[in-house]
């Protein structure tokens, strides 16, 4: 998922990114891979939410990592709907949301 985020993706390419910048790129990097890899059900439910609900907190990450946030969102959408079905399979049942 890493990929997702990395530089060839970024809105700004002429700018040089800063070590924040590199740090909530990381952030995102991690709450992908937490949404459709992580083993831990809870984590994959909580990182899913995350990305639904396209809250403040949601939103500042993208901003802080240079990221626009429906972008974000949309690059996730069918690997989430993958990951879902996968959860769904196995029984697992989402009731969590991020406010």
């Amino acid at each position: 998922m890493k990929e997702i985020f990395s530089q060839k993706f970024i809105l700004e390419s002429t700018q040089s990114k800063s070590p924040e910048q590199d740090l909530w790129i990381a952030v995102l990097s991690k709450a992908a891979h937490d949404a459709i890899h992580t083993s831990d059900w809870r984590e994959a439910l909580l990182a899913i939410a995350w990305f639904k609900s396209g809250n403040y907190n949601f939103r500042k990450v993208c901003e802080y990592a240079g990221r626009e946030p429906e972008y974000v969102q949309r690059v996730m959408e069918l690997p989430i709907k993958r990951r879902e079905k996968e959860m769904e399979r196995h029984g697992v049942r989402s009731t969590m949301r991020i406010v």
